[in-house]
């Protein structure tokens, strides 16, 4: 699934979730003033919850782009209700009961949102910062010296495991998101040209095998342009392989310059690259491969001079599999360098010439 599909069903969720949000608050007030079991915090903060999440999800639901600002916000609200209610209940109902209520059942849910929204290391400090909170709440509104007077070891026993579980829950969050975070460094290495510091053959191979299950499930169209540098091995032979290095990592920059949103450039091997044009057809993704072709030529890197290449164009045909659409766009590329190289060459156009 694409960084784009992924995005759209985050949306999708959040506006599901904020729209469950607003409905469950409702159900709490109405229940709490069924059983006359209401607080002046829910008595607050359920309708005003269940209007912001509403109108929240509505927006989002029309604004896109204020995805990030509403998730924020929406979980900022969500903080300020826990501290609230855990104010609430340290002063209140935990001298009564000796416990807290069900409400709390869910305060460990915002340290998990908070790795769910950030990065780890912003997720481990907003964790940590909403944990001091609590902490500092305890400390303000727990009544000690009443529940030390009564003997009170529910209560204490409570307030233990409060803080101790909370702490153990940033901690393990931390630390399993560390995990993770080591296996997507380690995952994306193993799918990294490490000299060009783009995707490799094996990343450019997986990335076709699913677009080409996305096109032949949903529709649609999609192309290659194989690209390789012409006499490049004249340059190393000339002036040496860090030279030949340092011109393959500039042409790299050069070729994603001219590429437009979507598209994705592989290091395929050696010289050669390989571009993926989702939904381009042949003709569209003939012009690109000719900004390309032109981009590299009028730009000569220095002590070389010019580098130009030959780029080879395939579109994707019902019923093709990987290996017969790169062999198009191979062939298409080899004739281009057959009739003098610096050219972009469409693998139909092959076809009409016999």
């Amino acid at each position: 699934m694409s960084s784009a599909s992924l995005e759209q069903l985050r949306r999708r969720l959040v506006i599901s979730v904020l729209f469950l949000g607003a409905v469950a608050s409702l159900v709490a007030l109405y229940l709490q003033v069924v059983i006359d079991a209401t607080n002046p915090v829910d008595l607050f903060f359920l309708p005003l919850m269940s209007i912001l999440f509403l109108a929240m999800g509505v927006a989002l639901f029309f604004h896109s782009d204020k995805f990030h600002l509403i998730e924020n916000v929406a979980y900022a609200i969500l903080v300020l209700y826990g501290l609230a209610m855990l104010a609430y209940q340290v002063r209140y109902t935990l001298p009564v009961i000796h416990t807290f209520s069900e409400t709390m059942f869910w305060f460990p849910m915002l340290y998990l949102v908070a790795y769910l929204l950030h990065r780890r290391a912003m997720a481990f400090r907003i964790a940590t910062a909403i944990w001091l909170g609590t902490l500092v709440l305890g400390l303000a509104f727990t009544p000690f010296g009443q529940l030390w007077q009564n003997r009170d070891a529910s209560a204490f026993n409570a307030l233990f495991q409060f803080y101790v579980s909370g702490a153990v829950y940033a901690m393990l969050l931390f630390a399993f998101s560390r995990i993770e975070e080591s296996y997507a460094e380690n995952r994306m290495l193993a799918y990294l040209d490490h000299l060009t510091q783009l995707p490799n053959r094996r990343y450019g191979e997986a990335a076709l095998v699913h677009l080409f299950h996305q096109v032949r499930r949903y529709g649609g169209a999609f192309s290659v342009i194989m690209l390789d540098l012409d006499r490049f091995k004249k340059i190393n032979d000339r002036y040496g392989h860090d030279v030949g290095d340092r011109v393959l990592k500039r042409c790299a920059l050069l070729i994603q310059r001219y590429l437009p949103r979507g598209a994705r450039v592989i290091r395929w091997g050696g010289e050669e690259f390989l571009i993926i044009l989702p939904e381009h057809d042949e003709a569209a993704s003939l012009a690109i491969a000719e900004e390309v072709r032109q981009g590299l030529a009028s730009s000569p890197h220095e002590g070389v001079g010019r580098v130009c290449a030959s780029l080879g164009v395939a579109a994707y045909r019902p019923g093709d599999s990987l290996d017969e659409l790169v062999l198009r766009a191979d062939r298409a590329m080899y004739h281009a360098k057959a009739v003098g190289g610096n050219r972009a060459v469409a693998y139909s156009s092959l076809q009409t010439a016999v």
